[in-house]
């Protein structure tokens, strides 16, 4: 264990041996969770992500710790405190709050620190102040000039002309996302707060088996809509209401430089704000957060979840984790082709629902001569035949005669034939034991013939998973009131999201070592000193 942390955290286990023993002003129980939720966590593997953020020499006072503000953000999260600045207040008032978080109490950081801190994370590494360069906390700052109709409008102008040049939007970002594979992320905020993610929370959750084999992943992914708190009327830059006119077209200010109108298909309604999507992790009923993505209202789950899939495989390499991940599990609205064939090229099973809105009737592939409206090869007789088999090398599903299936007698496995279940009451192949037996080919259109049946256990296994990524957006947006808490900016928010995703590990965590100890804080103090 790094040397910081555990100074950190003998320090704070000596004040909790005295705290848990106060009958007068006892430690609130909420206190002391949060105290041993960041005593498992180590933050130290943030130090090397946070430390060029600031400038190498200082001069006037020095920066507060960048692991200790980050650690009382932490806190500020696990205590579901919704504000900043009544945050610093707390940390003020309260000095066991402040040591817990690891300041000092009469050294605590107010609240244009922890702005600041966030700016750092959204401006990157630290170069001297120049005229001609612009932090990007300073783009996003102040009121944006912005037209809404006429964004709208570039943006349908722009799906129209790649509908005209690509078969679909998916199938365009799949090609662009595979001639950029071999690119590293790009060096911004995201990709800063993924980093931290990884080595923090879900490294160390798989070092505690949380996340299974990680060989083997199985992987789900969803979005979900998060409102602005910025006004989606804007103010007007002209003078038109004074000449009575209260319908223009001109220009706006917005405090929301990224945000714009989208449909919240869950609550049937539409929004002005942002979409958030995550893949989660979910095994041994729990329910881990890996990667969280952030993008505007109007953007859907098919490149959302395509651009987030390319960036958590990149996230994978770039921290030296050879993970694999064998299957991705989404909803209905993951339905689209170009998302098939990206993760089929990437080695990755898709477990998708088929969205019955924008399905047709497939056309029949392979050896088979017609096909059901779920791409299930049917006989002479009209009746559906049997799947047999999955060829991954070759692209191919295998069925054979519904009326021929297999059994067991005398503990012998055999072919048993139904001949009085044939709709022709006739045999096609009666010299054979399963014919006739047909094909598909799933590579000439993967989203109508997955590898996976959909009618199979194993796939309604897989997708029964998928409810653990609306479960960790539930937490995030109603228990830790992201929901209700009306950022200005997609910045503020993306980094509220990955706080909460590493208090979803820290969580699971202390659920864990407290069945160690049978629920007893006391025991668990003792325990985690001695592990330092």
């Amino acid at each position: 264990m790094s040397t910081q942390h555990t100074v950190y955290a003998t320090k704070l286990c000596g004040h909790l041996t005295k705290w848990v023993k106060r009958r007068s002003r006892k430690l609130p129980s909420e206190w002391l969770s949060a105290a041993l939720m960041l005593l498992s966590l180590n933050l130290e593997p943030a130090h090397k992500i946070l430390r060029p953020l600031y400038a190498p020499t200082h001069r006037g006072i020095p920066p507060y710790n960048p692991v200790c503000m980050l650690r009382a953000l932490l806190l500020m999260i696990i205590l579901k405190v919704e504000s900043i600045p009544q945050w610093a207040a707390k940390l003020k008032t309260y000095p066991r709050l402040a040591r817990i978080a690891g300041f000092h109490p009469d050294s605590t950081p107010v609240a244009g620190t922890f702005y600041l801190f966030i700016d750092r994370l959204e401006d990157g590494e630290y170069h001297q102040p120049c005229e001609h360069r612009a932090k990007k906390s300073s783009l996003r700052k102040g009121k944006h000039t912005r037209n809404l109709a006429v964004e709208k409008q570039l943006r349908h102008e722009a799906a129209k002309l790649d509908a005209a040049q690509n078969d679909s939007v998916t199938r365009a970002l799949k090609e662009q996302l595979q001639q950029t594979a071999c690119q590293p992320r790009d060096k911004d905020i995201s990709q800063r707060l993924s980093d931290i993610l990884i080595q923090c929370a879900v490294i160390p959750s798989a070092q505690r088996g949380l996340l299974g084999d990680t060989q083997k992943l199985t992987i789900a992914g969803d979005g979900s809509a998060l409102r602005s708190g910025a006004n989606s009327n804007g103010k007007p830059t002209c003078n038109c209401r004074k000449q009575g006119i209260f319908s223009c077209d001109h220009d706006r200010f917005y405090t929301d430089p990224t945000a714009n109108w989208g449909y919240d298909s869950y609550r049937d309604c539409y929004y002005f704000g942002h979409t958030f999507y995550q893949h989660v992790v979910s095994t041994q009923g729990h329910d881990l957060p890996i990667h969280v993505g952030i993008g505007p209202a109007s953007e859907t789950d098919f490149t959302l979840s395509l651009n987030n899939l390319d960036k958590l495989t990149k996230a994978f390499k770039e921290n030296g984790l050879d993970w694999q991940i064998i299957h991705a599990v989404y909803d209905a609205g993951h339905d689209a082709l170009g998302i098939y064939e990206y993760l089929v090229d990437a080695q990755i099973t898709p477990v998708i629902a088929l969205n019955p809105r924008s399905s047709e009737h497939p056309n029949p592939t392979g050896t088979a001569k017609q096909v059901s409206a779920e791409g299930i090869p049917l006989c002479p007789a009209a009746k559906p035949m049997r799947r047999i088999g999955h060829n991954a090398k070759r692209h191919r599903i295998y069925y054979n005669c519904p009326v021929k299936r297999p059994t067991h007698r005398n503990g012998k496995y055999m072919m048993l034939t139904h001949a009085k279940e044939c709709p022709l009451e006739t045999l096609c192949q009666p010299s054979t034991k399963m014919g006739p037996v047909v094909y598909v080919n799933t590579a000439d259109n993967p989203r109508l013939y997955p590898p996976i049946s959909r009618k199979s256990k194993q796939f309604k296994k897989l997708m029964n998973l998928r409810s653990g990524c609306e479960r960790s957006n539930s937490l995030k947006k109603v228990a830790y009131k992201l929901g209700r808490r009306g950022c200005r900016n997609a910045t503020h928010f993306l980094v509220r999201l990955y706080l909460v995703s590493i208090v979803e590990h820290a969580l699971v965590w202390l659920k864990d070592e407290y069945n160690k100890v049978e629920g007893n804080p006391k025991k668990l103090i003792k325990l985690l000193r001695k592990r330092l």
